[in-house]
């Protein structure tokens, strides 16, 4: 049951507050502001409603001194007087409603509902934020080697800081989810993280979306739009593949970044920026600033703290552990019976060079778990044929000056072989013989009875 704390210098208010309400709350009621800090200094307290007009100490000061305090408390100031001014206050003050009285009991219950409703849900913002940024660090950059150590130690020392950041590495590294480990960890937590991808929109759209615009400012801008550095004011906006920006928006941006400021398209007023900016590349922007493409200025805007993720490959020891992690992620999400990876798969599973870096590594593991889940053990050939190593076997056609061979029959004869050996390693079974070859269950059965390749029994 929760607890409500009353407090009005009339002991009737308390007392027909405490009548109304003891059936659904724990209620403890007092006449002073003094009195309420001293109960809020022993007790667990929900909620206080408030009166914001008390001798000796009002509304007003018992909320001034509740800040300091840090208690989270949910506050409803009750006033006897429509007065906006001492209203908009107390809300500056933490305060989450107001109720002018009298008011009928209607109305003061739905008013402790809504604001109890409204504390809960503040609080599971301020935990889950508080969990996010372990959340990103060990759902893409786990890991124990010394240059993914290196990695995480730059985030930490970042985070602390408002200073711009360029990430740089190749797709599937992980650069998106390092900005929400930066930015979850840094002071502007409580304020949004904003993504945009560059590539995705070009030229006035692109810049739109990073400006706003104003009403008529060009054909299709009906209205007023707010653009995202608005959005993300006190926060963090991720520019994601930087490279691709055009040189006029790269101008536009430097002058973010020195003037802290901008304006819409088709404005012309200065909007005030108050955002960190993380930029990410996995181009080399060194090359394309000598190749006209991008401007050097902005280049040592951006880079004040230069992090590189490092592809896969380059930190093999982590391999294992991150399969561990994601698996472990992946049979809990799909209620999975397989119980670990065979060591066999696991061999393969480090002996891949990994294209697609941690991407391509979470992906796999998940594909994996979501279509063998309920075997005993993960096998080599639940993994994708490329990771697997379907061996090529095929023997080389012999061709002469005096021999002609027929490409069709060559061909015939290589997805012939292929479709034998994903069948002996799928123990027969067309549709992991299928997902082996990327194909589907139908092809591979009309495959067989074209080549005349036997079925496969146990």
């Amino acid at each position: 049951m929760k607890t409500l704390l009353i407090v009005d210098d009339e002991s009737s208010v308390v007392e027909s507050l405490r009548y109304v309400l003891k059936e659904s709350y724990k209620i403890i009621g007092v006449n002073s502001g003094k009195e309420a800090l001293q109960v809020i200094d022993r007790e667990h307290i929900d909620l206080m409603l408030l009166d914001l007009i008390m001798p000796e100490m009002d509304g007003m000061e018992v909320l001034k001194r509740l800040q300091p305090m840090n208690h989270e408390i949910g506050v409803v100031v009750l006033t006897a007087v429509h007065d906006v001014k001492s209203i908009v206050g107390a809300v500056k003050l933490g305060a989450l409603d107001y109720i002018v009285k009298p008011f009928g009991v209607e109305e003061i219950k739905l008013a402790i509902q809504k604001a109890l409703k409204f504390r809960n849900l503040s609080r599971e913002v301020r935990y889950l934020r508080s969990e996010c940024r372990s959340y990103f660090v060990d759902r893409i950059i786990h890991g124990h080697s010394k240059i993914m150590e290196g990695v995480i130690d730059t985030i930490s020392r970042v985070s602390r800081v408002n200073a711009t950041v360029l990430l740089s590495g190749e797709s599937g590294t992980g650069k998106e989810l390092v900005a929400r480990a930066i930015h979850f960890d840094s002071n502007r937590r409580d304020k949004p993280f904003v993504v945009v991808s560059c590539p995705n929109l070009a030229g006035e759209l692109l810049e739109s979306e990073l400006f706003g615009h104003e009403k008529g400012s060009f054909t299709g801008a009906y209205e007023r739009k707010a653009g995202k550095f608005e959005i993300a004011e006190g926060g963090t906006i991720f520019l994601d593949e930087i490279s691709e920006m055009s040189l006029l928006l790269q101008s536009k941006l430097l002058r973010v970044l020195q003037e802290k400021e901008f304006s819409r398209i088709g404005g012309h007023s200065f909007i005030k920026a108050d955002v960190r900016i993380i930029a990410a590349t996995n181009k080399d922007l060194e090359s394309k600033i000598r190749e006209g493409l991008f401007r050097e200025d902005l280049y040592y805007r951006i880079n004040v703290v230069p992090i590189y993720i490092p592809p896969l490959r380059e930190r093999p020891e982590d391999i294992s552990q991150l399969v561990e992690h994601f698996y472990k992620i992946y049979r809990k999400e799909c209620h999975a019976k397989s119980e670990f990876i065979s060591r066999e798969a696991m061999e393969l599973l480090l002996a891949y060079h990994w294209p697609g870096n941690v991407r391509e590594l979470k992906n796999v593991i998940e594909r994996a778990i979501a279509l063998y889940g309920n075997e005993p053990v993960l096998l080599p050939e639940h993994l994708p044929a490329e990771i697997a190593g379907i061996p090529c076997t095929f023997q080389k056609p012999i061709v002469n000056e005096n021999e002609r061979v027929c490409l069709e029959d060559e061909i015939a004869r290589i997805e012939k072989q292929l479709i034998e050996h994903a069948l002996q390693k799928a123990g027969g079974v067309k549709s992991r013989a299928a997902k082996l070859l990327g194909t589907t269950r139908s092809v591979i059965h009309y495959k067989m009875q074209k080549y005349g390749i036997e079925e496969i029994t146990n």
